[in-house]
């Protein structure tokens, strides 16, 4: 297993995120690519010092995960935890407001590399689907089920398996479909998001998510009280979001009359409560450099803007799990070069910070 540190050179410069994809630069055509902006992500999100706020509680003794870039997350109802997949391949979960590091049997456990999971009640087991860091050898994506102590991969026909790219993915209970948006960059030049589902164990392709798409970040998820799947991609030189809605064979745009800005990570969840889907997205912050996590909701026919995480310039991940809605962040590096995971949970109206703890030492 990598250690943290191979995983995370805080210490070198890079370029901010939004600046990367609103340089225009050339579109990815690679996984390798992807890889390394995602690691330049990481740079940008630890590189950089801040406090935490005043009064915030910090757990004496308790530890957290490594989080790297876009680690998979998924809530499991059966066993009520979260499940984090990172990086490195360490599987942890939060239950009690408490990270436990599970540990499941090395031969069954993820090896790749920014996967995405959800919950699947037709396995009843929460879903990983999981691509092999670019190299030499040729690139390979997997299928995952957890069942609350280990992973087991699933069987998958190879010429029906989604190919390595950027990956979004959530259940689609109007249409018992799990379904995976992955965002390739192709020879010349565009960038294509293809849509696969999994449904009675297998993969299928359907139609393409968009032909307008500037950058491979993309979000995917279920909105309660319209029943229906919707996603978001990156559009008009990747400073504004499409929204589009799934019908269980194609997608079809919507016309919201406010676009929330688009960014290299976004994520859609749903609010505890009413169901309605809620976007972190990061922005650049007023009169200056930072960048901040938005908040918006989707009221069924527009995106309105909630209120934004206190942290700046850190990458947010959101998962909602049950009658919460949680939101982790890794704290840049205090005086002393330790890491630590700032947990938010959202309010109803804004996200609370309500414990701290320090990232778990190299294992």
């Amino acid at each position: 297993m990598a250690e943290q540190d191979e995983w995370l050179p805080f210490d070198e410069a890079a370029p901010g995120l939004l600046q990367q994809l609103r340089g225009h630069r050339p579109v990815w055509v690679s996984l390798l690519a992807v890889a390394l902006i995602a690691l330049a992500l990481v740079v940008v999100a630890l590189g950089r010092t801040s406090k935490n706020p005043s009064g915030a509680p910090t757990a004496s003794g308790a530890v957290a995960p490594f989080l790297g870039f876009d680690p998979a997350l998924a809530y499991d109802p059966n066993h009520r935890q979260v499940v984090l997949v990172n990086n490195p391949g360490q599987t942890w979960l939060w239950a009690n407001q408490a990270w436990t590091w599970a540990q499941p049997a090395a031969a069954s456990s993820p090896k790749g590399c920014c996967g995405v999971a959800a919950w699947d009640p037709d396995l009843g087991r929460v879903l990983l689907f999981d691509a092999e860091p670019p190299g030499d050898a040729p690139p390979f994506t997997f299928t995952y089920a957890w069942d609350g102590a280990s992973w087991t991969q699933l069987e998958t026909m190879a010429e029906y398996q989604p190919p390595p790219g950027a990956f979004s993915m959530a259940y689609d209970p109007a249409h018992h479909q799990m379904v995976l948006l992955v965002a390739l960059g192709t020879p010349s030049g565009t960038i294509e998001i293809e849509t696969w589902i999994y449904q009675e164990r297998r993969w299928r392709r359907r139609s393409n998510l968009d032909s307008s798409a500037f950058s491979v970040s993309t979000a995917v998820g279920f909105d309660a009280p319209s029943h229906s799947l919707l996603a978001l991609s990156s559009i008009d030189a990747g400073l504004n979001t499409q929204t589009s809605r799934w019908d269980g064979t194609g997608w079809h745009p919507l016309t919201p009359a406010h676009l929330p800005p688009s960014s290299g990570h976004m994520t859609l969840v749903n609010e505890p409560g009413s169901g309605r889907l809620l976007l972190l997205t990061e922005a650049y912050a007023p009169f200056g450099n930072a960048t901040v996590t938005e908040t918006w909701l989707w009221n069924g026919h527009d995106w309105i803007e909630r209120a934004p995480l206190a942290q700046n310039n850190v990458i947010s991940y959101a998962v909602s799990a049950g009658r919460d809605l949680w939101a982790f962040q890794e704290v840049p590096p205090d005086a002393r070069a330790a890491r630590s995971v700032a947990v938010f949970k959202w309010s109803g109206s804004s996200w609370d910070q309500v414990a701290v703890a320090r990232v778990s030492p190299r294992r």
